[in-house]
């Protein structure tokens, strides 16, 4: 029997259309779920999966108006933060700053700790090397090194690299993890869990506002995804396609919401009133996390789910590594620059649609070219000069350095909570940005979102600020203190 070769074109052109909502699922799956939401699923149980789900939903919109800018305009979603005025490129400027640094050092040192745990043979001969610094700084070395290999593959792989290696590492990551939670589940219902976390003690509350910073990614990385979407659509000289770009980015986000729920169950199933926690060594911690599965799928699959974790790490360095200097390279264009035209306005439709097409087929293809290398110059106008974004990586990565030497030999679960709550803290900023930003004038009517979106965004903002001020005023000690669990 012949396959039908329309049907076949259609997978592939649907295949093909993934790409950004990958890359968001590949930089919110690393620290967000392999750390935070295990040990969310260890402290708390599985009263923790109703943290991840809710933080996941209330989130969604301002995630979603990454893409949506960008495919509705043609422009990075920090071209509508200068619409709103240049205040808001230098607050996004500066927070930006305040993690950068931070996040980069954070995934890095995780993806060490996992390729060390994989192949024991890496750390043992950093120990045999007698490195500047003395021992104990063989990881920070070890990232270095791995920075700089990253860097050479930007270099020379680009956003094509990105997405190929997202479209091979998270389907089988995806796998790995639903069957180890599936495994998991006679053993998670087979026990009485507490309904609600244990809020009492303030390393609990700081816990949660970690998990819930990250969850299930940072706000800013909506930037990333709307510049990631203006490179798609460059490289693969499409035009503006809104319908498949945003089910890209919401096939990506429900992925990483079911995701996030398996960490959850398995941390709670292997680890939960264990009295086991986790290491704050990235080699011994990358282990625990291997062992969970392992545990689950039996000893054989070690090697198997240690590589897939690992891949999983590496793919979400990668991805930060090259969406911060993207992120600063746009806003040095979007700052510095004047406003920027939006698609419509580059290519305005005064003239009645039978018309035009009568003119472009008597003008032939190469008017029609021509126009798309202007559209094509125009995105990467709004991507910012290479030269910015290569300056930006070097910024960003020798901060990362020293962190990484002076943090992480001493506790980087200190590290990662520090990013992931400032994260938590300055979220309503952004979704308040993002929020109007897609619902300006420049955004064509056709692609405004909804009501129901709107509301939702509007909810979304209401929710993160009133519980990061709620959890500022806690720390500062200007709140009473919260009565225990049944107490």
């Amino acid at each position: 029997m012949e396959s039908d070769p329309l049907a076949s074109r259609k997978r592939r052109s649907r295949l093909a259309a993934f790409g950004p909502g990958l890359l968001f699922a590949g930089a919110a799956v690393g620290v967000s779920h392999l750390v935070q939401s295990t040990r969310g699923g260890a402290e708390f149980g599985v009263a923790a999966v109703a943290i991840v789900v809710a933080s996941c939903l209330l989130k969604w919109p301002a995630f979603r108006f990454g893409p949506l800018y960008a495919a509705a305009t043609g422009n990075s979603l920090l071209d509508g933060y200068r619409r709103r005025g240049r205040w808001t490129l230098l607050v996004f400027t500066l927070m930006t700053l305040a993690i950068c640094f931070t996040t980069l050092a954070a995934v890095t040192v995780v993806t060490v700790g996992l390729l060390i745990n994989l192949v024991p043979w890496i750390g043992e001969q950093l120990q045999a090397i007698a490195l500047p610094g003395g021992p104990g700084l063989e990881v920070a070395w070890a990232s270095i090194i791995l920075l700089g290999v990253i860097g050479v593959a930007l270099g020379t792989g680009g956003y094509r690299l990105l997405e190929r290696i997202m479209k091979f590492v998270m389907p089988v990551l995806a796998i790995c993890t639903i069957l180890a939670m599936a495994l998991a589940l006679p053993r998670i219902l087979s026990q009485g869990w507490p309904v609600v976390p244990d809020i009492s003690r303030e390393s609990n509350r700081s816990l949660i506002a970690a998990l819930v910073g990250w969850m299930p990614a940072p706000i800013d990385i909506a930037v990333w995804s709307s510049l990631w979407t203006l490179a798609k659509m460059r490289t693969d000289r499409s035009r503006n396609r809104l319908r498949p770009i945003l089910f890209d980015f919401d096939v990506g986000y429900l992925g990483t919401l079911v995701l996030a729920v398996c960490f959850v169950m398995l941390g709670a199933a292997v680890m939960y009133g264990s009295g086991e926690t986790f290491s704050g060594k990235a080699p011994e911690f990358g282990g625990q996390v291997v062992d969970l599965y392992a545990n689950q799928l039996g000893e054989w699959t070690r090697p198997i789910v240690g590589t897939a974790a690992f891949l999983a790490m590496l793919s979400t360095t990668v991805t930060v590594a090259d969406g911060f200097p993207r992120a600063l390279a746009a806003v040095v264009a979007a700052a510095f620059g004047p406003v920027r035209p939006t698609r419509g306005e580059r290519n305005p439709s005064v003239v009645p649609t039978p018309l035009r097409h009568v003119i472009e087929s008597s003008m032939g293809k190469d008017s029609e070219e021509s126009g798309e290398e202007e559209n094509r110059r125009s995105d990467r106008g709004s991507e910012g000069r290479r030269i910015s974004y290569w300056l930006a990586f070097i910024l960003v990565a020798a901060g990362a350095g020293v962190i990484l030497f002076r943090v992480v030999p001493e506790d980087f679960k200190r590290l990662i909570d520090f990013v992931t709550i400032t994260s938590f803290v300055i979220a309503p900023v952004l979704v308040l940005f993002n929020h109007l930003s897609v619902t300006g004038r420049e955004v064509p009517k056709s692609a405004r979102p909804g009501f129901i979106w709107r509301g939702w965004s509007w909810l979304c903002f209401l929710v993160t600020f009133v519980f990061a001020l709620w959890y500022l005023l806690d720390m500062a000690g200007l709140l009473q203190p919260v009565p225990a669990a049944g107490g």
